[in-house]
């Protein structure tokens, strides 16, 4: 597993905000913003508009940055989808390495816009929304479907194909391992093989409520897909059980309405075959099992991380349960959608 996160020492925002004003020309004051692996902040200026500050994690390869930046790029170019695109120093690099002058290893660091619109985690969306939501999923995954680049075959923790090897080697909390055991082996016995001998390709990898900005007010209500770090070629199915996964609801007797208005807007732009959607909300019940386990995870190799992973996995367990007792009816909404 990715021991990184015992490594991440924090950075001075002076120090930061220095670096910022000296190798790339900007005077900000900087908010950090919560984040799995690397450093956000959110950089507010007087005479400009606000922009994000990424500071990697130490070690973190160079080319997966590229890749990132490069992803955005091309969606701007391919799509109308609003995406945050790099702002470059005044050399024109879209990525520094920043030698710390107190010592500690090296962060790479990069620059990108800040885009309009709220998050839509805490949102109640109207199925319209929910649907327009899953409309630019769909969008996103079908312009992704041409793009390439060398580091996009990486070997990512939150691929999904790897759960079954992840939960040999994180117990679950005993009152949630029978869950586990059978979320996991129906993964592994039905959804595994029938997802990974459909579509494949460059997919967002986190494409959730968390990821996307909003506005009721704008044309097209999405204002922004955000959050590129976890890019990577996988099944198509997997990215969109991503989707489906942030969206059920534990808290009602049919837990995939919100979901199956996802789904219908991606099917909308983008086709998948009737035995991949079959195996779509198992898929979705892994997805949560996956999370809790990693969120569970990097809270005890990371206990300064522990809020924000407890944060994004609080109802995992719940929804996995919900999932797994209500397939047929997740089932029957998904194979409707389309």
């Amino acid at each position: 597993m990715d021991r990184q996160l015992t490594e991440l020492p924090g950075v001075p925002e002076h120090e930061l905000a220095e670096y910022l004003r000296v190798r790339y020309a900007i005077d900000v004051a900087l908010t950090r913003l919560g984040s799995e692996r690397d450093e956000t902040y959110r950089a507010s200026g007087t005479s400009a508009a606000d922009l994000i500050v990424k500071v990697c994690a130490p070690g973190e390869p160079r080319a997966i940055v590229e890749l990132q930046l490069a992803v955005t790029d091309y969606l701007t170019r391919a799509t109308t989808v609003p995406v945050p695109v790099a702002v470059p120093t005044p050399a024109g690099e879209t990525i520094t390495r920043w030698e710390r002058p107190g010592g500690g290893p090296d962060r790479l660091v990069y620059v990108i816009s800040c885009l309009p619109g709220a998050g839509l985690a805490e949102q109640r969306l109207s199925p319209e929304q929910t649907e327009r939501v899953g409309t630019v999923h769909g969008e996103v995954t079908a312009a992704l479907a041409d793009f390439r680049h060398p580091a996009a075959a990486r070997r990512l923790l939150w691929d999904l194909s790897g759960l079954p090897e992840l939960a040999d080697s994180i117990t679950p909390p005993r009152s949630q391992a029978q869950l586990a055991t059978q979320v996991v082996g129906h993964f592994t016995s039905v959804v595994r093989p029938v997802a990974e001998g459909g579509a494949r390709q460059v997919v967002h990898g986190d494409y959730s409520v968390h990821n996307v900005l909003a506005n009721p007010a704008a044309p097209g209500f999405v204002t922004g897909v955000i959050d590129f770090g976890d890019v990577h070629i996988a099944p198509v199915l997997y990215d969109l059980a991503v989707a489906v996964a942030n969206l059920l609801d534990h808290r009602l007797t049919d837990p995939w309405t919100s979901a199956s208005a996802h789904v219908r807007g991606f099917l909308g732009v983008y086709d998948v075959a009737p035995a991949q959607l079959r195996t779509l909300a198992a898929a979705a019940a892994a997805r949560c099992v996956q999370r809790a386990l990693i969120s569970q995870w990097r809270a005890t190799v990371d206990p300064t991380r522990a809020a924000y992973a407890e944060q994004h996995s609080r109802h995992d367990w719940v929804r996995a349960e919900a999932a797994i007792q209500t397939l047929d009816t997740g089932t029957e909404h998904f194979l409707a959608a389309t």
